[in-house]
């Protein structure tokens, strides 16, 4: 064989031993290395670290806390009017149902609620969450003007989960709003947002019916829907701070519309003030509210001066805004101050018929703080907001003219 034949098998020989080398060096090296799918299988998943702080938080709350609030369905029945004569006796209404929300205030079966929930109920029945069964209730206390209720259920101890109270005062706008409650009757539902304001009422200024003295409410940003009122909402402690109530409808009404974003509640502060009176089993009426609270003394009109009758403002030179005095207690700080009442009135007849007097030549209050007076509840917010003893500033239109009166709020008795 020549040279040159050896030297070309030898490199044949070489190459072929490379090449089986390399192929069992590869195959060694993919054998000791796991696939990449593998190797994903095979790391664990931390489900807690996967969530966002505020996530975390939230479902901590709702575990924490969750089982504290009810379902509550009631049952009323609607009398027969007596215009029926002698047919009232055979006239069968059809009962008729609601449901709302609750949440337990301690271990003696008492919850809270909305008084509009459990209103005219002659049958009150409570259900807890992951439990089927329904317990009978009966209501304790109620407050109409303020629009909570206290009932209690008959249920076993370890049914009751009390729900912590914070201290409303503290909430601050922007901070973490959970609802719980039962939407449209769907039980045990949690939505989230914020606290979006905390603002006088807008749901009533005419100073009677449901909530007509809740003079401050929490706005929040959190799905309110019918169903909700009466349950609780918490701040990211788990604590309630407020009694959802209320929402705002896209149509500018105030009542039992869709959620646009905009519900409101009862501040957990306004409902101790009167926990033990409604522990006791009082109905709270709107006198006892007033004759419980610091207080000027007087009696303003019906309308504000906005609703007078152009031509009776004009001939008695009174201004477009504000509200007329009509009396002043004796005694009171108003009357210790001169705060003067109208003594002479005309009589104006409205549209329902009914015929009112309205003062023309007494003081008219204009602001109280530098706030605008045009509603009952807007001096009601200002007063509520005061210290014992800490005056406010009135800002009267008398006689044409406008001044400042100081007065020293008190409770009258």
């Amino acid at each position: 064989m020549s040279m040159r034949n050896s030297s070309i098998l030898l490199g044949l020989l070489m190459m072929v031993g490379g090449g089986v080398l390399w192929f069992n060096l590869s195959k060694s090296q993919i054998e000791a290395s796991p696939a990449p799918q593998t190797q994903v299988q095979a790391q664990s998943f931390d489900q807690n670290r996967a969530f966002l702080e505020n996530e975390r938080n939230t479902i901590d709350v709702v575990q924490r806390t969750g089982d504290g609030v009810v379902f509550v369905a009631v049952r009323s029945t609607p009398r027969v009017s007596s215009d029926f004569g002698f047919f009232a006796p055979f006239l069968q209404p059809q009962p008729q149902e609601g449901t709302g929300s609750g949440f337990v205030l301690d271990q003696d079966g008492l919850i809270l609620t909305n008084y509009h929930v459990i209103e005219g109920a002659d049958q009150i029945t409570v259900r807890f969450h992951n439990d089927p069964k329904s317990y009978p209730a009966r209501v304790i206390g109620r407050a109409e003007p303020l629009d909570i209720a206290l009932i209690r259920v008959q249920a076993p101890r370890e049914k009751l989960k009390p729900m912590p109270l914070a201290d409303s005062d503290q909430v601050r706008v922007g901070q973490k709003a959970i609802a719980m409650g039962n939407p449209f009757g769907l039980e045990f539902t949690v939505t989230e947002g914020i606290v979006s304001a905390i603002r006088r009422n807008p749901n009533d200024g005419s100073g009677s019916g449901k909530g007509a003295f809740v003079p401050t409410v929490i706005q929040t940003d959190a799905a309110i829907n019918p169903g909700n009122s009466g349950g609780p909402l918490l701040n990211s402690r788990g604590e309630v701070i407020g009694i959802n109530t209320f929402i705002y409808s896209s149509a500018g009404a105030f009542g039992a519309a869709q959620s646009a974003g905009i519900g409101f509640a009862i501040p957990i502060n306004l409902v101790k003030q009167y926990l033990a009176d409604l522990k006791a089993g009082k109905d709270i009426t709107a006198e006892e509210i007033v004759r419980s609270r610091p207080r000027l003394g007087v009696t303003l009109s019906l309308l504000s001066m906005a609703e007078y009758p152009e031509n009776i403002r004009r001939q008695n030179r009174l201004p477009d805004s504000g509200l007329m005095i009509q009396q002043v207690e004796r005694g009171s700080p108003a009357e210790r101050a001169g705060l003067r009442p109208a003594t002479r009135n005309v009589q104006l007849q409205l549209r329902t018929g009914q015929v009112i007097e309205l003062g023309v030549n007494g003081d008219i209050l204009l602001e109280a703080d530098g706030n605008p007076i045009n509603n009952i509840n807007d001096l009601r917010a200002v007063l509520l907001a005061k210290k014992q003893g800490e005056a406010v500033t009135l800002k009267v239109w008398r006689d044409g003219q406008t001044r400042e009166v100081r007065v020293v709020p008190q409770v009258i008795r």
